[in-house]
């Protein structure tokens, strides 16, 4: 495929899956992909610890194995097989750990650790990692609930540990080119915000598949994955697919808003809403979930709202996608895509609101100082200007090596304790606004969400 199909086939790829207007005509600019650094030699490595293996944990070992930054020492998980899958990852190299993460944190040969576990799990292992003297990669969301972050946050600046969360988007070139043309002034002033994140298949509703051998007490440790949730019978639905269920996720909110939600705070430095409103419901996947499979939320930030929706029963239109809307112009993005920048054309609408005037008045009107001008418009109708991304490395990779280059410098990255507890915050306030039917509001000052 040449370049210039390629650039066509994923703008119109963008188009369809995000229905974000990105239009094929117009101007293009393609940016490089930034480079990884050169791989380290083995002793200049981060030794790295992986605990939970899942579909996340799996991502990421492969992505620090991209990165040539890390030696891979152990990873934990409560399902034998998820072990056998990073043996074979890594030529079995990998030392293997089956459901007792504190034994992998006791090495003084680890220096940081992956947490890739469901997410009421959070909070008590990078507790544990930091008082262990790790630093720490945290799978998004950060935390379970919003009481979470200020405890990880003061334990992060007590150890003096880095702490980078997972939501891997603003590590890529296109936030970065997206925040600075925002930052520019070439939008003018960002009033509104448009965001979606829509699927439509079992799969994508987190119906993942179960392990053909999966046998508790034999190869899967149940007890010690229901961990710090309330007991309840074995289950093997809660575990392979536990975005379904409080006890153990939030649901769309926490999995994709907080994508959403870092995305424009990193994009526009915000940092978190002043409330939220939102509605939603089990409106198609009766599957015995307990959270809702679409979700739409209102966010007030003071200078701009923000209007976010999701749902898991239809896909062929809006996608994952963020349109910025100023003044002065638009950004429309496809998330780790193309994204498209358009100014503004202004012209006032006088001929429709004064045609039922007489028509020695409407020549008068228009005949005064630029009415007849701003009538017809200022200058040329702008193009459309079409900024594409080399889609590798992949953003995740990007990120992940953003977190070794922390640890060596001593220096926090982006998507620090604090932003990773504000991005997971405004997506719990989603929720608490849901199930309570209650407008929601964050007191800055005590870090907490209140009904407003």
């Amino acid at each position: 495929m040449s370049k210039s199909t390629r650039r066509e086939f994923m703008l119109q790829s963008a188009t369809t899956a995000a229905g974000l207007g990105l239009i094929l005509n117009g101007n293009w600019i393609t940016f490089p992909s930034t480079p990884l650094p050169k791989p380290s030699s083995p002793n200049d490595r981060v030794d790295l610890g992986f605990i939970g293996f899942g579909i996340r944990g799996n991502i990421l070992l492969e992505a620090a194995k991209e990165t040539g930054q890390a030696n891979l020492v152990e990873v934990c998980d409560c399902y034998l097989g998820h072990l056998e899958r990073a043996k074979e990852r890594t030529d079995g190299k990998i030392a293997t750990n089956f459901a007792q993460y504190k034994k992998l944190l006791d090495r003084n040969d680890i220096d940081a650790v992956v947490i890739a576990t469901p997410d009421h799990w959070h909070l008590p292992i990078i507790l544990d990692a930091l008082s262990a003297g790790k630093d720490v990669y945290i799978e998004k969301p950060m935390t379970h609930t919003i009481e979470d972050g200020p405890k990880i946050i003061e334990a992060a600046r007590r150890t003096n540990r880095i702490v980078q969360v997972g939501s891997q988007w603003v590590s890529c070139d296109q936030h970065k080119k997206a925040r600075e043309i925002v930052a520019s002034g070439k939008l003018g002033r960002v009033t509104k915000v448009t965001a979606s994140y829509n699927r439509n298949s079992s799969t994508g509703s987190w119906n993942y598949p179960i392990p053909l051998d999966l046998q508790e007490g034999v190869n899967f440790n149940w007890t010690e994955w229901i961990g710090p949730a309330p007991k309840v019978p074995y289950n093997p639905e809660r575990v392979f697919r536990y975005r379904k269920y409080w006890d153990y996720s939030g649901g769309i909110s926490t999995d994709l808003f907080v994508h959403l939600i870092t995305s424009i705070h990193f994009i526009l430095g915000a940092q978190m809403p002043k409330s939220v409103v939102a509605s939603g419901g089990i409106l198609f996947r009766n599957d015995g979930r307990e959270v809702p499979d679409t979700l739409d939320a209102l966010f007030d930030y003071g200078t701009f709202c923000v209007n976010m929706a999701s749902t898991f029963n239809s896909a062929s239109t809006a996608g994952q996608g963020i349109q910025f809307l100023g003044t002065d112009g638009s950004l429309s993005i496809l998330l780790g895509g193309a994204m498209t920048q358009l100014a503004e054309y202004k012209a006032e609408g006088y001929g429709y609101s004064i045609d039922s005037w007489p028509k020695a008045m409407q020549d008068a009107f228009m005949n005064q100082g630029n009415h007849r001008q701003e009538s017809q418009g200022t200058g040329m109708r702008p193009e459309p200007q079409n900024i594409a991304f080399d889609d590798k490395p992949d953003a995740t990779v990007l990120h992940i090596a953003n977190f070794f280059d922390s640890i060596r410098k001593r220096q926090p990255s982006y998507e620090t304790a604090e932003v990773g507890h504000h991005a997971a915050a405004a997506g719990h306030m989603v929720n608490l606004s849901y199930r309570t039917g209650k407008r929601i509001t964050w007191d800055s000052v005590s870090s907490t969400a209140r009904k407003g």
